[in-house]
């Protein structure tokens, strides 16, 4: 079966909002992980490795000075593939300057994680948010 893609922040925050109970929100979190394509072996070098997290985890980042940022990631614990998924999804489709403009603590906020996610993973997010808005910010120095 092939992955799905991931579906766009609005909807992810809203099925959220539906979820009454941790437990349901974190088996929703790691179904989003599961639909991540998985990258190639080669792509799991360091250059893409997001060095703070408590898993191995990858971003991948094709920029574009003029287009949407590309952005992959994978990770090797199944919860922080669903963290990687939120994150892309925030992020997809969007300019490097779109993406520097992002106050992604407020906006994954919204889906009141901080309670089901350890301190350990909230801080892997926030190295996976600065590894993006790195590479947003190489895009726009070069361009």
């Amino acid at each position: 079966m092939l992955p799905t893609p991931v579906p766009p922040f609005s909807e992810i925050v809203e099925t959220m909002e539906l979820l009454p109970d941790a437990d349901e929100r974190l088996s929703y979190l790691i179904s989003l992980g599961r639909n991540l394509p998985r990258l190639a072996d080669h792509e799991k070098s360091e250059e893409n490795f997001v060095h703070g997290c408590q898993s191995s985890v990858w971003i991948v980042c094709e920029p574009s000075p003029t287009g949407p940022v590309q952005l992959r990631g994978e990770s090797d614990a199944m919860i922080v593939n669903g963290l990687i998924a939120m994150t892309l999804s925030l992020y997809s489709g969007r300019t490097a300057l779109e993406i520097i403009g992002i106050d992604a603590n407020a906006e994954l906020g919204t889906l009141q994680l901080d309670h089901h996610i350890s301190p350990g993973r909230r801080n892997g997010l926030a190295q996976m948010i600065g590894r993006i808005r790195q590479c947003a910010t190489q895009v726009l120095t070069v361009a």
